[in-house]
């Protein structure tokens, strides 16, 4: 088993703030909240987003697998060999959950996007001893200007590797056939060595090469939209499109041209140059704005969710039960959002293109 980090400043003050406790217990969950972290992917960061958000068990979802991700939650989070999945324990699961999350946020950008998502732009505040989703915006602005750094010449110089390899003094004094048959595998197994450490090397030169390639195809491509000054998918000019169907349309189209998340930075001013505004828009506008086929096609993931994609979840079952007018009563009952929410037009589009790279674009 691998060792178990220090514990980390942040959250022992976040456990000793909530639950009183800086011994064992303490000690325990760190080393739950490690073990989880470890292990996570995108199904478990579902979980610990209902979790965080206190949104219950995950039960009669499409993604079949979220049940035995809760399981594994639940049994190893504590830290001390005991499950958490009891009434009593619900309070610290929360913390836990929350914690994991923010540990999560530095290497895995779907954690930062689905709290950001789940929040809804504040709609959902959970009660937790860090500002949890504060932390969830800043880890995605440190991680686009990341990506989208230049690397140095330095980080893509692969230094001359060294044979590891002498001749034996037995050998020296030897001519005996096998002593030097030895002495050659020795001397094959140290140039295979340096010859791995050559190829290693110049593959995380490329790898490093080809994701920049990728994240400059992303800009020019976002750019070239920009400038165009059209959509795609509704064939029309910004201008001429209806200020309704715009979040979703427009924040669609930027998500399709991302190929590695977060995305830039500057997606939102992106959006706002493209003529969405600050003017507030219910959801149920937005979502019934495009047609039910374009619903239906930006609607295919098992992985929707009405906790960490709220928006893409009302365009599903506005597809599923096929009328415009009686859908938000099951949205607003398994979201928890009032039927009639409503929030500025920017912050929808927003939150639709970060519920889409959250469902489809890897970090």
């Amino acid at each position: 088993m691998a060792k178990i980090p220090e514990m980390n400043a942040d959250f022992a003050a976040w456990y000793t703030r909530v639950f009183m406790d800086e011994g064992t217990i303490r000690a325990a969950r760190w080393k739950g909240v490690v073990e989880i972290a470890a292990a996570a992917d995108v199904t478990m960061i579902e979980v610990l987003l209902r979790l965080a958000f206190a949104a219950g068990a995950p039960s009669g979802t499409k993604n079949e697998s979220l049940e035995a991700k809760y399981r594994q939650v639940v049994d190893t989070i504590g830290g001390d060999g005991t499950s958490l999945d009891l009434p009593a324990s619900q309070r610290e699961l929360q913390v836990l959950a929350a914690a994991t999350l923010v540990r999560l946020f530095v290497t895995m950008p779907d954690a930062a996007l689905g709290v950001t998502t789940a929040s809804f732009n504040g709609a959902r505040k959970p009660e937790l001893p860090m500002d949890i989703v504060g932390f969830a915006q800043g880890a995605l602005h440190d991680l686009s200007r990341r990506n989208h750094n230049r690397p140095e010449t330095k980080e893509l110089e692969v230094p001359a590797p060294k044979v590891d390899f002498e001749v034996s003094e037995e050998a020296t004094a030897s001519f005996d056939q096998n002593t030097w048959k030895g002495e050659l595998e020795r001397l094959r197994d140290a140039t295979r060595a340096a010859t791995r450490f050559i190829v290693d090397g110049q593959n995380r030169v490329v790898n490093r090469l080809m994701r920049q390639v990728e994240l400059g195809n992303e800009e020019l491509q976002m750019l070239w939209w920009l400038i165009g000054d059209h959509s795609a998918a509704v064939g029309k000019t910004f201008s001429k499109v209806d200020p309704a169907l715009r979040p979703l349309a427009f924040s669609k189209e930027l998500a399709r041209m991302t190929t590695v998340s977060p995305g830039p930075a500057s997606v939102v001013a992106m959006l706002s140059r493209a003529g969405i505004a600050d003017k507030s828009m219910t959801v149920q506008d937005a979502v019934n704005a495009p047609s039910i086929e374009w619903a239906k096609a930006a609607t295919t993931s098992t992985r929707i969710s009405p906790i960490s994609t709220p928006l893409h979840f009302a365009l599903e079952k506005r597809t599923e039960i096929g009328n415009d007018d009686a859908w938000q009563s099951l949205w607003a009952a398994m979201s928890g959002f009032s039927a009639d929410a409503s929030l500025p037009a920017i912050r929808l589009a927003e939150l639709f293109y970060r519920e889409h790279l959250f469902l489809h674009v890897a970090g």
